[in-house]
């Protein structure tokens, strides 16, 4: 298992991505997703093990390989911390400038950018939860549903089929048979899982 890590260690990792990509005389964009982008972007959730990133569509740069073996090494996080997986479980009814959020750019206090990230907003990572969720996995399944129960806390959604209508508007076939997601909906519409004044999305800064 890799060792999970904080914000501040994410946000210190972008920083020397952005300046290994300052250094190769370049710039990289990229969307991030799941825990990650909470972790970044919320109050509510604190660490993670992985960053989950959007396809870059290229083979990845010797400079990018590089930088993430390096920042893997001197924290002693898993080689695979930073990756494209989630690709595949993402909408192709999203776009980038309707349904994504500029997070920040690194390195943070410098006028040269090298990386700028993105987040989805609250309604696409409301979707993708909901798309995801699990019962069966003790742990993660009760991850999922507390972050579940912040997205729909942020984005003021009170009802059952509110939420299924936001699932809809990404994912219509999970939607169509979503008697997973009613089930978790209505536990947490009842308030089985207490939020404190969720927030997302919150800057880079």
């Amino acid at each position: 298992m890799s060792a999970a890590f904080d914000r501040d260690a994410l946000l210190d990792a972008f920083d020397k991505i952005g300046r290994a990509a300052i250094e190769a005389e370049t710039k990289l964009q990229i969307a991030v997703y799941g825990g990650s982008a909470l972790m970044l972007a919320s109050n509510f959730r604190f660490a993670t093990e992985d960053v989950d990133i959007r396809e870059i569509g290229i083979d990845w740069p010797d400079w990018l390989s590089r930088a993430i073996l390096a920042i893997a090494e001197e924290n002693g996080w898993s080689a695979t911390w930073f990756n494209d997986a989630v690709t595949f479980h993402l909408s192709p009814l999203a776009s980038h400038e309707r349904d994504h959020i500029a997070f920040g750019t690194f390195p943070r206090r410098n006028e040269r950018v090298g990386l700028s990230v993105f987040i989805p907003t609250a309604r696409y990572m409301l979707a993708l939860k909901l798309k995801s969720l699990r019962i069966s996995d003790f742990d993660k399944g009760a991850q999922d549903m507390s972050d579940t129960s912040h997205l729909l806390k942020v984005l003021g959604v009170t009802e059952v089929d509110q939420a299924i209508e936001v699932l809809a508007e990404f994912f219509p076939r999970s939607a169509a048979d979503a008697d997973k997601q009613r089930f978790v909906l209505k536990r947490l519409l009842a308030g089985d899982v207490i939020n404190d004044a969720p927030e997302y999305p919150r800057t880079g800064r």
